[in-house]
C-alpha cells in the first residue's frame, strides 16, 4: 500500500500530476465518453436553438420593437433551454467524476483497481444518488446566488431607470456600480461552488450513502481549519488549489480553441448576433474542429479528478486516520 500522510500544497499537485502522467491514457479512455456526451447536449443546444427560438442568434432587440411578444417568449425559450443544458452538462461532468474517482481511488492506495467498464457501470449504478446529491447542490447554489447576485442587479436596475429618466451621470454611476457588483458576486458564486462541492462525486463514490449525507459530509470535508497558519482553513487550501489546477486545464482550453478561432477568422466571425462562430462556419468544418478540442479536453480534464480524489485522501487522513484505518484492516 502506498504511504500516506498529510501532504502540503505542492505535495498534492505533484501527485495528482505524477498520477496523472502514469496512467494518462485509461484516464483519457474513461473520460472521452462524457466528454463527447457533453459535446452532443452543447450541440443540441445549438440546433434547437437555431430552430425553435432563431432570435438567441440574432438581434433579440429588433424583433423586440416589431414583435414583443415573440421577442420575450423566444428570449425566455432560449434561456431555459440553455439552463436545462448547462445543468445538463454538469450532471454528466459529475456521473463521469464517479466513474473517475472509482478508478482512480485504489490505485492511489497502491491497489490493483477495477477495469474501466467496470468504472463505467458502478457510476451508472450510482445515478440516483448523484442525481440527488447534485439537484440539492443546485438549489443551494440558487439561493447562495440570488444573495450575492441582486443586489448588483437591482443597482444596475436602478441606473438604468434613472438613464430612462435622464438622469444620465447618477444612472450611468449605479449601472456601472451594479455591473461590477454583480460580476463581483458571480466570480464568488463559482469559486464558492467549486468549493463547497468539490468532493461531491468522490464521497458518492467512495462513501455509499444518500443524496442528504453526501451534501452534508461535503460541507464537512471543505470547511475548519487543519493546521496553524492561514492555508491551515480548508477553504484557504482549496482556493489556491483550484486557482491553480483550474488556470492549467484554463489555458489547455484556450490552446484548444485556436482552431476554432483560426476558422472563424477566415470566414469572417464576429462577436455581433448572428455573426458568430457558429453562424458563419460551416458544420462540416467546425464539427471536426470541435471534436479535435473534445480530444484534448478528454486528455487533461481527468487531472482534475485525480486532483479531487486526492485532496479527499488528505483530508480522511488528517481529520479520521484513514492511514491507521487502512494499516488495520485485514
Amino acid at each position: 500500500m502506498t504511504e500516506l500522510r498529510p501532504m502540503r500544497l505542492g505535495e498534492l499537485i505533484d501527485r495528482s500530476a505524477s498520477f496523472w502522467r502514469a496512467h494518462w491514457k485509461p484516464l483519457f479512455q474513461l473520460a472521452v465518453g462524457f466528454q463527447l456526451a457533453q459535446f452532443t447536449l452543447l450541440k443540441v443546444n445549438e440546433l434547437l436553438t437555431r430552430r425553435f427560438f432563431p432570435a438567441m442568434r440574432g438581434d433579440v432587440a429588433e424583433l423586440a420593437k416589431d414583435n414583443p411578444t415573440e421577442a420575450l417568449a423566444q428570449l425566455t425559450g432560449g434561456l431555459g433551454l440553455l439552463v436545462v443544458v448547462a445543468l445538463g452538462t454538469l450532471f454528466v461532468s459529475q456521473v463521469g467524476g464517479v466513474a473517475t474517482t472509482h478508478f482512480v481511488y485504489p490505485k492511489l492506495l497502491g491497489r490493483e483497481g477495477p477495469g474501466l467498464g467496470e468504472s463505467v457501470r458502478f457510476s451508472l449504478a450510482k445515478l440516483w444518488p448523484t442525481l440527488g446529491a447534485f439537484a440539492l447542490s443546485i438549489a443551494w447554489s440558487a439561493v447562495v446566488g440570488a444573495a450575492l447576485l441582486v443586489p448588483g442587479a437591482g443597482l444596475a436596475a436602478g441606473g438604468a431607470v434613472l438613464l430612462l429618466r435622464d438622469a444620465k451621470v447618477p444612472g450611468a454611476v449605479l449601472l456601472v456600480l451594479g455591473l461590477l457588483a454583480a460580476l463581483v458576486g458571480f466570480i464568488v458564486l463559482v469559486l464558492w461552488f467549486l468549493i463547497r462541492f468539490l468532493l461531491t462525486a468522490q464521497v458518492v463514490a467512495l462513501e455509499g450513502v444518500g443524496a442528504r449525507q453526501v451534501f452534508r459530509r461535503t460541507d464537512a470535508l471543505s470547511s475548519g481549519r487543519v493546521e496553524p497558519g492561514p492555508l491551515g482553513l480548508v477553504k484557504a487550501r482549496l482556493t489556491v488549489l483550484v486557482t491553480v489546477i483550474g488556470a492549467l486545464l484554463v489555458v489547455v482550453g484556450l490552446v484548444a480553441t485556436l482552431p476554432s478561432l483560426v476558422l472563424g477568422i477566415a470566414y469572417g466571425a464576429s462577436f455581433q448576433p448572428g455573426h458568430t462562430i457558429n453562424d458563419v462556419v460551416p458544420q462540416a468544418l467546425l464539427v471536426p474542429v470541435e471534436l479535435v478540442q473534445v480530444v484534448l479536453g478528454s486528455l487533461f480534464a481527468p487531472l482534475y479528478v485525480v486532483f479531487q480524489v486526492a485532496f479527499y485522501l488528505d483530508m480522511r487522513v488528517r481529520r479520521e486516520g484513514l492511514d491507521l484505518e487502512l494499516k488495520l484492516a485485514p
